[in-house]
């Protein structure tokens, strides 16, 4: 008797999860993953992301302004964080430590700068200075003289967040 309730169990769990198989490949349950993705962020790479800095944005020059000012907000905090790099290369050279220093300020300004300015763009609409100055924001030099020094980066969280933002950026710019 015990091994017939075994059979049972056996055939009640493989149902199970053949159903939960059929309903992951259901063409409902892709469609349910775009339930909710606002329109100016159809074509981004992180669209729960996109959705909250375009912030229910109904029109493209909305959509654009609002993700530019949410990016140009962790843009800015980035400065800040540059006392957190100096623990990482505390081993290197003085020199070195000047020089990784002196490019992670000018490499998170920068990014401020060319958010600033690319808010100032998408207001008289020069999309192309627009696309210019998120295309130099997307790189980051104070990654790369980490890197060349074999250092892994404190600041690495809030850089490849930013990056996820002006790709974001992009892609809701580019909608036009």
């Amino acid at each position: 008797m015990a091994q017939k309730k075994f059979n049972y169990l056996f055939v009640a769990a493989a149902a199970a999860a053949l159903l939960l198989l059929l309903a992951a490949e259901s063409p409902t349950a892709g469609a349910r993953s775009f339930a909710g993705v606002n329109p100016w962020c159809r074509t981004a790479s992180h669209k729960r992301l996109c959705n909250k800095m375009v912030k229910n944005a109904t029109n493209w020059h909305d959509a654009s302004v609002n993700s530019l000012r949410t990016t140009l907000e962790l843009a800015k905090r980035l400065p800040g964080m540059v006392p957190m790099v100096k623990p990482a290369i505390s081993t290197l050279e003085i020199k070195s430590q000047k020089s990784i220093l002196d490019s992670c300020i000018e490499d998170f300004e920068g990014r401020i700068e060319d958010m600033e300015k690319s808010l100032g763009s998408i207001q008289v609409q020069d999309i192309g200075s627009v696309m210019s100055r998120l295309s130099a924001a997307l790189h980051g030099d104070c990654e790369e003289a980490l890197a060349e020094f074999h250092v892994d980066s404190p600041v690495a969280k809030y850089t490849k967040l930013l990056h996820k933002e002006v790709d974001n950026c992009l892609a809701v710019i580019l909608q036009t």
